[in-house]
């Protein structure tokens, strides 16, 4: 891929249909449209801007030892989620859209007077306990889709991963690249396993035969305990893939992220190289892979085992 520009594109009015996932394999060998910079007329940039620095802000000031009730999955839901999600909501209601939300802590609900056209997947604070034990990784995720499209990466049209301890967040739009600021983000391209630096999810899981062979041959491994930051930093090009084989992971915290691979030439695919699947809702689960390449997505898979992991 050759160079790209080192500063966020000028969004002017979009002329063309977005970027399919067959589109972009065509052209770039890569699922989502993820080498191809367009000029786009898009108003979500500065709305997903404010939503990281209100929700920041409401994160930083919560309680980071008090629990509300549960949520839809069964998990607690922390004093600072509420905080957060309340927060993000203000924002969408301050902005007048029409929308509907979809969060991981109030379920979904619709807002604004007219008829909504989008549908935002939230999760105010991915990582809520890294962040309650007050480790770093943890981060706002928020994907924007049609309003009735699938919950699949390849129908989010702008995405936003925000690390709740970091001023500048993650920001995609399809068919326009990944960028944090100024910089645009490329994955590392890297296409063996021997030489990559992996991230696996283990929290309630214990490694399968497969699973164990990839992390002996992986040149390193961390675990990181929050799926948008372990996935957007392959689109960074910090590690070179992240694997989660547990069957727990849920739309919220994995479709913004899996939109920054896609636009920074990494591939999303599932345990067996297929597609990713759309779950129904926010309480369905799935398992991934998120690669630098298609070559070391494939030999991931080969290792893992074709589902037998």
């Amino acid at each position: 891929m050759g160079l790209m520009p080192a500063a966020m594109p000028v969004w002017r009015p979009f002329e063309q249909p977005p970027v399919t996932s067959s589109d972009s394999q065509a052209a770039n060998k890569g699922p989502g449209g993820g080498n191809t910079v367009r000029n786009v007329d898009s108003p979500w940039v500065e709305r997903l801007l404010m939503l990281h620095r209100r929700v920041l802000r409401a994160a930083a000031k919560g309680d980071r030892a008090g629990t509300g009730s549960k949520n839809a999955k069964g998990d607690d839901v922390k004093l600072f989620d509420l905080a957060a999600n309340d927060a993000a909501l203000v924002v969408f209601r301050k902005l007048k859209l029409s929308v509907i939300v979809d969060s991981e802590e109030c379920g979904r609900l619709e807002i604004g007077p007219g008829t909504p056209r989008h549908r935002l997947v939230l999760d105010p604070v991915d990582g809520s306990d890294n962040w309650a034990q007050g480790l770093a990784l943890s981060a706002l995720s928020c994907a924007v889709l049609p309003v009735d499209a699938p919950l699949h990466p390849d129908w989010v049209e702008a995405a936003l991963v925000g690390p709740l301890e970091l001023d500048t967040p993650l920001i995609a739009l399809k068919g326009s690249g990944a960028w944090r600021g100024n910089d645009r983000l490329e994955t590392t391209k890297l296409r063996n396993i021997t030489e990559a630096m992996i991230s696996v999810e283990l929290n309630h899981h214990s490694p399968s035969p497969g699973l164990a062979r990839l992390m002996a041959a992986a040149r390193g491994v961390r675990c990181y305990g929050c799926a948008s930051r372990a996935i957007s930093l392959v689109a960074e090009g910090a590690t070179d893939a992240h694997v989660d084989a547990r069957g727990r992971l849920t739309a919220e915290s994995y479709l913004a992220a899996a939109r920054l691979v896609i636009e920074a030439g990494g591939w999303v695919v599932g345990l067996d190289g297929a597609p990713l699947t759309a779950p129904e809702s926010l309480t369905d689960r799935v398992s991934l892979v998120a690669a630098s390449s298609r070559e070391l997505c494939d030999e991931i898979v080969e290792v893992l085992g074709h589902g037998q992991h």
